[in-house]
């Protein structure tokens, strides 16, 4: 289930962002527009490769990335903790 979640929200933002890819078109240039349906394909490729495998090769998959690249994973690590926070700030009484 956890897994399904995951790969639908991947494909949700990416139709998102290749929806707008136009109106970025229009207010950045064409050159960022590009740069966001590149960025929609790849999401929406992760989403169908997400639901193709099941967790033990996803779990390899992420293990295999860290060991490759450290520091790449290290700072998603840190940008997926502060939206996480983020989050949960958001839905406090203290905003």
């Amino acid at each position: 289930e956890g897994k399904a979640k995951t790969s639908d929200a991947i494909a949700s933002l990416g139709k998102i962002v290749a929806d707008n890819a136009e109106t970025i078109d229009e207010k950045l240039g064409v050159k960022y527009g590009d740069y966001a349906r590149t960025a929609a394909r790849s999401m929406q490729e992760t989403a169908a490769k997400i639901e193709a495998k099941d967790l033990a090769e996803l779990g390899e998959d992420a293990k295999d990335f860290v060991r490759r690249k450290p520091g790449v994973a290290i700072g998603i690590a840190a940008a997926f903790g502060f939206l996480i926070s983020r989050l949960f700030k958001g839905g406090s009484s203290e905003d």
